[in-house]
């Protein structure tokens, strides 16, 4: 029970498509949801009030593609392509993580969204090195009190030619014995447990197969990284051959998809299933076809955004909605401007991208009905912009001042199930400053474990090496 919150006085972004924008308008929260959002709603009693004046206020983000786990990492691939970031990242450091090192990277790293506006995520959590790991990494996204879906990770991982699990039914079976243990059956629940399968023809299909059934036998969302792999190697290609086995619905959430053209976003969305961009990670990486907005819009299939993994990206997904915002009108109006025709309207505007980090996003994690936008009974998870900053002030359109200029540091207040999370620019509640202190030391263990690093030049094979080296262990 969290009682009643007043936030009045703020320019409201509903992204409700009955309510609008009210230019001043007030939101009521009883417990968890929202009650009422109108231009003016009287002080009920017993009810703590939130002064919104000068603040825009609008619907927590949802982050559908997030590995939190890699917080200790910041930046550490940032000079790297994405065989550089398989090599150092989910090959070298991930096999040094303690189930501590786990936990501290998930906790702050859900801690660091939710400072910049994002109350929800699919954190796909494929930091599973042991059961004990798998531990570590579900109690701090239920600790952390975020939003959304904590996936547990299938991929192998290998320490020292080894895995912990003594098989890969092994590994499927300790994901029953996680979610009986941490999430339950409660459909309501904060967090909920999904399945973030291996990238597709890392290991032999038949066990690829088995992952996607057990999402499918648990009733939950489920995620792959899917056709964006390096060169030449047909990692995670194969999303039609899940096609052809019946495995592909509306709870599958298909990461990046750099490869996919319009034929292959009909398939999408005749299927129901959903698509995360990451833009900032996928056109860093190299990866070679980054961000398909054009096909997937001439499709009819909406992104929704992730912000992916701080190794090599920013968590804010203000930055984000700037990325997409520019490389998909870059790649819709690439095409007649170089004929130098005349661009006359914007193909993607700036509320079409917010709502990829909203509504979009609510609805690839099967919360559609409960958060993305602000109307009465919907959860009241809401964000607090303040606006009297040099960066934002004078507003004429919100939502345009937001996704061209805003930044996490903006954020005033955030509100998750009627909770006040964040308030006065500072997590509540929260010892910042010795969570960062733990994460420095849990830095230094992992730089001075893990030892030299490839050269780059060696790493032209690495994704098939991979692939060889896990299926043996599998």
């Amino acid at each position: 029970m969290t009682g009643r919150v007043l936030v009045q006085n703020g320019w409201i972004v509903t992204m409700d498509p009955g309510l609008g924008d009210l230019r001043r308008g007030s939101v009521l929260i009883e417990d968890e949801r929202i009650v009422s959002v109108a231009e003016h709603i009287d002080v009920p009693d017993d009810c703590d009030v939130i002064d919104a004046d000068g603040m825009i206020v609008h619907p927590g983000f949802v982050d559908t593609h997030k590995h939190l786990w890699q917080t200790a990492l910041r930046g550490v691939v940032g000079d790297r392509t994405l065989v550089g970031y398989f090599s150092d990242v989910r090959r070298d450091y991930l096999s040094r993580f303690r189930p501590e090192d786990a936990h501290l990277g998930t906790l702050v790293g859900a801690l660091e969204l939710l400072d910049g506006g994002t109350t929800s995520v699919l954190d796909h959590s494929h930091g599973v090195v042991s059961p004990e790991h798998a531990d570590a990494l579900a109690q701090a996204g239920l600790a952390s009190g975020i939003r959304g879906v904590w996936a547990y990770g299938y991929c192998p991982v290998e320490v020292e030619g080894l895995q912990a699990f003594p098989s890969h039914a092994y590994r499927v079976k300790d994901a029953y014995r996680v979610k009986e243990a941490y999430f339950g059956s409660d459909d309501d629940s904060l967090l909920r447990m999904g399945i973030a399968a291996t990238e597709q023809n890392l290991l032999p299909l038949e066990l690829t197969e088995n992952e996607i059934r057990s999402a499918l036998d648990m009733d939950t969302v489920w995620t792959s990284h899917t056709h964006c792999g390096p060169g030449n190697a047909p990692i995670t290609r194969g999303f039609h051959t899940l096609v052809a086995k019946g495995l592909i619905d509306h709870r599958a959430v298909l990461s990046h998809c750099n490869e996919f053209r319009v034929d292959d976003f009909d398939v999408v969305r005749d299927l129901g299933a959903h698509f995360a961009s990451s833009p900032d990670s996928e056109i860093a990486l190299g990866i070679a076809h980054p961000t398909p907005y054009r096909d997937a819009l001439l499709a009819g299939v909406q992104p929704s955004l992730g912000t992916d993994c701080v190794t090599c990206m920013s968590a804010d997904m203000y930055a984000n909605m700037r990325v997409a915002l520019m490389f998909a009108r870059h790649q819709i109006n690439n095409g007649p401007g170089s004929n130098y025709e005349t661009i006359v309207e914007q193909p993607v505007s700036t509320r079409d991208v917010f709502r990829w980090a909203t509504t979009e996003g609510a609805d690839a994690l099967g919360l559609a009905d409960r958060i993305g936008s602000l109307a009465p009974g919907k959860y009241a998870d809401l964000v607090l912009v303040d606006t009297r900053a040099l960066n934002l002030a004078p507003v004429l359109d919100p939502v345009a001042d937001l996704v061209l200029h805003g930044h996490a540091g903006n954020v005033d207040t955030v509100i998750v199930g009627g909770q006040v999370r964040k308030r006065g620019g500072k997590l509540v509640d929260i010892d910042v400053r010795g969570l960062l202190s733990q994460l420095d030391d849990s830095r230094d263990y992992l730089l001075a474990s893990t030892g030299p690093l490839e050269e780059s030049a060696a790493l032209a094979d690495e994704a098939q090496d991979w692939s060889e080296r896990l299926t043996s262990l599998s």
